[in-house]
């Protein structure tokens, strides 16, 4: 009941607010030019409205749950009230650097530094405030290396979902998929803040979707892809994979293959860009969706084939927690080659398409 009361708020706030964002962006010059090649004159402020669907979802928790029911928040001290207002400021300052991305159009570099300067604040309030992510290297003679991995981890899953954003339906289905994954593990693992947060970002995703499958009438914009991006990494890194007594660096395994799509799209991307000598962060047709329908797959059933692919590896996700260290392990290996076979085919496939 709790974690549907925070999916129905998210999808029915991000659902209503979505078609008025779309209204103020043509007020307000949030409209792709139908100058430039290849734009729609497509409205892209529904980050807004995804945010405001989450955060309404947050807020509403706070009200009428004042406790959740289950253990307290893996690797942190902190308490229910304390741990959602540091996802609303976390959320806050990621969607505003979007926000001044999509009005001001900033530079590659200028982007990298703001998202820096968002995860070192946001990683010092989760510190000042008690939490202490560990990234289940305690007790090891690396957990030094848990605050940059943490850094390094949060930046590049916010551009990963940036990059994703590169057509219809795409990053928002895809999100929404990985987020409902995460409140799954998280709640079969006792750990029902961060599956209330999971789920709140998946039913602002779904609302927005509504209006962004294709052939879609609105874009999330940088606000929108930033804002998903920063929340998944953070939800990855607070949740919990592992029951108790398994080996701690297992758990970082069901978070990757949940997220395996964006980052499979990135590395294929910036493989590409680097052998033809392009630059790494500029735009191009070279994604796994651009891919796809290259090889004569519709719109419409790449999306779907995109959302399958997050679906199966997000179900092995859910697996790996019941089975034994050295089958879990296997298991992963096992759909590390799965992802292989499929990224050679598509590279292949659409070369020989040219």
């Amino acid at each position: 009941m709790i974690l549907l009361t925070s999916l129905v708020i998210a999808l029915l706030v991000s659902f209503l607010l979505t078609p008025l964002m779309s209204r103020l962006a043509g007020k307000w010059g949030f409209v792709d030019s139908k100058d430039k090649p290849g734009s729609s004159g497509t409205p892209f402020m529904g980050g807004v409205a995804i945010f405001l669907g989450f955060a309404a979802a947050i807020v509403a928790g706070m009200l009428f749950f004042p406790v959740l029911p289950g253990e307290s928040i893996v690797d942190t001290p902190l308490s229910w009230r304390s741990i959602c207002i540091l996802v609303l400021v976390s959320g806050f300052l990621m969607a505003l650097t979007g926000f001044l991305d999509d009005k001001y159009e900033l530079s590659p570099r200028m982007k990298l530094f703001l998202h820096s300067l968002v995860a070192i604040v946001v990683g010092t309030l989760f510190v000042v405030n008690g939490a202490q992510v560990r990234l289940f290297l305690e007790g090891s003679h690396v957990a030094w290396l848990a605050a940059p991995v943490t850094l390094i981890w949060l930046l590049g899953i916010t551009n990963s979902i940036n990059l994703l954003d590169h057509a219809d339906g795409v990053t928002a289905g895809v999100s929404a998929i990985s987020a409902l994954f995460f409140a799954a593990l998280n709640f079969m693992h006792g750990n029902p803040a961060i599956a209330f947060i999971s789920i709140a970002l998946a039913g602002a995703s779904l609302g927005f979707l509504f209006f962004n499958f294709p052939p879609a009438s609105t874009f999330m914009g940088d606000c929108g892809s930033n804002f998903l991006g920063f929340m998944l990494g953070i939800i990855a890194v607070l949740g919990f994979y592992t029951p108790r007594g398994s080996i701690p660096y297992l758990a970082i395994l069901s978070p990757l293959l949940i997220l395996a799509v964006p980052i499979i799209d990135t590395v294929m991307v910036l493989i590409y860009r680097r052998k033809r000598g392009a630059p790494l962060f500029k735009g191009d047709k070279n994604h796994l969706a651009h891919r796809l329908m290259r090889m004569g797959y519709s719109r419409k059933t790449t999306v779907v084939m995109l959302y399958i692919f997050s679906v199966i590896l997000g179900t092995m996700a859910l697996l790996l927690p019941t089975l034994q260290p050295y089958q879990a392990i296997l298991a992963f290996v096992n759909a590390i080659g799965v992802i292989s076979v499929l990224t050679i085919f598509i590279a292949r496939s659409e070369r020989g398409n040219r």
